[in-house]
C-alpha cells in the first residue's frame, strides 16, 4: 500500500480530507495505488472521481469541496455560499449550486441550479478549492427561497458584515432583475423598501423588530441613531426615535451576560437618560417567544414618551 507522504497528508489537512483523481495523481498516487488505498479502505469515494480520507468527518466543509471537486462548472450558491459567509437563516440540509452549464447529476444531497448569468466576476474561489458566489448573488438568490423578512435580515448582515454597501446591493438586483427570473420581484421589494438612514441591523433580532414595529404604524423607529453624550462621545442604541428621544437596544444572551458588558451598558444607559433620553432593553428571547406584546409594550412606552415631549409622531395605525 502507498505510504502517505508529507504533501499528501498536507494536501488533505487543506481540503476537509477531500482530492479528485487529477489531484491525487500530482501527489504521486497514480491508478494502482489509488485502488489500493480503496481496498484497504484509507480513501473512500464520495463522486465519481472524488474521494475523502477516511479518519477525515464528512463535514459542511468537506461536503461543499467533494462538490466543487466533482464538478468544475459548479458554484455553491444559495443557502451553501450564505452558510459559508456566515449568514444567518441560512440553514439547509442541502448542498446548493448554481452552474451555466447542463451538467450531470452529483449526488442525491446536491441540488443543483442553472442561470444564464455570467458569474464570473461573482465567485470567491478559497484556497481549499471551495468556491461560492459573492454576498452580492447571494442575496439575490436567496430571494427565491425565503421570506421578505428573511432576506431583510440576511441583506442587513451583509451590509453589516462590510460584503456590501446598501447601493451595491441595490445597484447589482437592479442591474440583474429580470420578470422571468426567480426573486427578483422579492430582491427589489426588499432593497427598495430599505430605509438608509441609520446602520444596517447587527442582529436578527433587531431586523425583527424593527419590521413588527414600522407593521405596527410605528415608521418614526430608525436603526442606530446617534446619541451625543455629556463627553461628546457618540454612542448608536440598536433601534431608537431620535425626535422623542426614544432608544430600544436588542440584547443577545452571547454578547450581554458578561459583567463587564453589562455594566458597560448600565453606564451608557445612564448616560444617555442624564442627556434627556430613555432606553428600553429587550432581549432577543422575547423577541422571539412574544413579539406581539413587546410591540405593544413598545407602542405604548412611544405614545407617553411623544406625551411628555410634545412631538407630534408619525405614528399610523394599520
Amino acid at each position: 500500500m502507498p505510504t502517505f507522504n508529507g504533501p499528501v497528508a498536507e494536501f488533505f489537512l487543506g481540503h476537509h480530507g477531500i482530492a479528485t483523481t487529477c489531484e491525487l495523481a500530482g501527489l504521486g498516487i497514480g491508478l494502482h495505488e489509488r485502488r489500493e488505498l480503496l481496498a484497504a479502505g484509507v480513501v473512500l469515494p464520495v463522486f465519481e472521481g472524488v474521494y475523502r480520507l477516511a479518519s477525515s468527518p464528512l463535514t459542511f466543509e468537506a461536503r461543499c469541496r467533494a462538490v466543487c471537486a466533482a464538478d468544475h462548472t459548479l458554484t455553491l450558491c444559495c443557502f451553501t455560499a450564505g452558510t459559508l459567509m456566515g449568514l444567518r437563516r441560512c440553514g439547509s440540509p442541502w448542498i446548493h449550486a448554481v452552474t451555466g452549464r447542463t451538467t450531470k447529476p452529483v449526488g442525491a444531497s446536491v441540488k443543483v441550479h442553472r442561470t444564464t448569468l455570467d458569474l464570473s466576476e461573482r465567485i470567491v474561489v478559497r484556497d481549499d478549492g471551495i468556491r461560492y458566489t459573492d454576498a452580492l448573488q447571494t442575496f439575490f438568490d436567496l430571494a427565491k427561497h425565503v421570506d421578505d423578512l428573511a432576506l431583510r435580515s440576511i441583506g442587513e448582515q451583509i451590509i453589516a458584515d462590510g460584503r456590501a454597501t446598501h447601493d451595491e446591493l441595490a445597484g447589482y438586483v437592479s442591474t440583474i432583475a429580470h420578470a422571468g427570473r426567480p426573486g427578483t420581484r422579492r430582491a427589489l421589494r426588499v432593497i427598495r423598501a430599505r430605509q438608509r438612514d441609520g446602520g444596517a441591523a447587527e442582529s436578527d433580532g433587531e431586523a425583527v423588530l424593527l419590521d413588527a414595529l414600522h407593521a405596527a404604524g410605528l415608521v418614526d423607529f430608525v436603526r442606530h441613531p446617534p446619541v451625543a453624550l455629556r463627553d461628546g462621545t457618540v454612542v448608536h442604541p440598536d433601534l431608537g426615535v431620535p425626535a422623542i428621544g426614544l432608544y430600544v437596544e436588542v440584547d443577545h444572551h452571547t454578547w450581554h451576560t458578561q459583567v463587564a458588558d453589562v455594566e458597560y451598558d448600565k453606564q451608557r444607559d445612564r448616560e444617555i437618560r442624564i442627556v434627556g433620553g430613555e432606553v428600553e432593553r429587550v432581549p432577543t428571547s422575547q423577541i422571539a417567544a412574544g413579539l406581539t406584546k413587546v410591540v405593544a409594550d413598545l407602542t405604548l412606552r412611544y405614545i407617553q414618551r411623544r406625551t411628555q415631549v410634545g412631538v407630534e409622531s408619525r405614528w399610523h395605525r394599520t
